[in-house]
């Protein structure tokens, strides 16, 4: 079995109780836990780069499957098409980056102190790929019915929410966008621009670094943040630094 050092095992054992409440299952074997939550940089070994991966390939087919059965049982009049891009929304990136982020299992990663200082444990690749890890770990603890029953707790609220999800979060895009670049992050300014302060419309801009990289209006703060993101997409300004 996978082994990482004493000093990130330690560390581990420090904070198995919050994950494991977080994530509502307690582990047989922590040691499945460990390896989820080890990231290769911290030793470079090749045999912890695979160990991670493949938990990671196994939490990935698990959640495809849980999420396209779930979707297929809750959304019976949806087509092919639609139920392939609500799962792709679910299961995105983006989306479960923002969930492991929110879980807080992306401060209980061990990783090396140069990937720490460069933000590591806000980008989305390696939270997303947490997330994953992490279910791996559970359908090696205790089978896919273990593994099922999490994901779905996890994903319930996301799971309804589906068909929302699949519009586009240019907000989500931009931040892990820019995010790939430096560890700053996005800054969103708005102010109204109708007679009604409280009513709208509002007018939103984006800047990063100093540099302005959309504006747009909008009915609400947040619609008007949203297309000032998706301006700031389209146009790319941040290439011209």
């Amino acid at each position: 079995m996978f082994a990482a050092s004493g000093a990130v095992w330690y560390s581990m054992r420090m904070q198995r109780d919050v994950l494991e409440k977080s994530l509502g299952y307690t582990f047989t074997d922590a040691a499945w836990l460990e390896q989820a939550l080890t990231h290769p940089s911290v030793d470079q070994k090749r045999s912890t780069n695979i160990a991670y991966e493949r938990l990671e390939y196994l939490g990935d087919a698990v959640l495809e499957l849980v999420v396209s059965r779930e979707l297929f049982s809750r959304f019976p009049k949806a087509d092919e098409g639609q139920l392939t891009k609500m799962r792709s929304a679910v299961v995105s990136r983006q989306h479960l980056s923002g969930l492991c982020r929110a879980l807080g299992w992306g401060e209980q990663l061990a990783m090396s102190p140069q990937l720490e200082k460069s933000g590591g444990r806000n980008t989305p690749s390696v939270l997303a790929n947490t997330f994953e890890t992490v279910i791996g770990a559970v359908m090696m603890d205790s089978g896919y019915p273990a593994a099922r029953k999490v994901s779905l707790a996890l994903l319930n609220d996301s799971l309804d929410r589906a068909e929302s999800l699949t519009a586009v979060n240019y907000k989500g895009a931009l931040l892990e966008t820019l995010q790939a670049i430096n560890n700053c992050g996005p800054e969103y300014a708005v102010e109204a621009v109708g007679k009604d302060a409280g009513l709208g419309p509002f007018r939103a801009t984006v800047t990063w670094c100093g540099i302005l990289l959309g504006s747009a209006e909008g009915p609400s703060k947040h619609k008007a943040e949203m297309a000032a993101a998706q301006d700031a997409m389209q146009h790319k300004r941040w290439e011209r630094k």
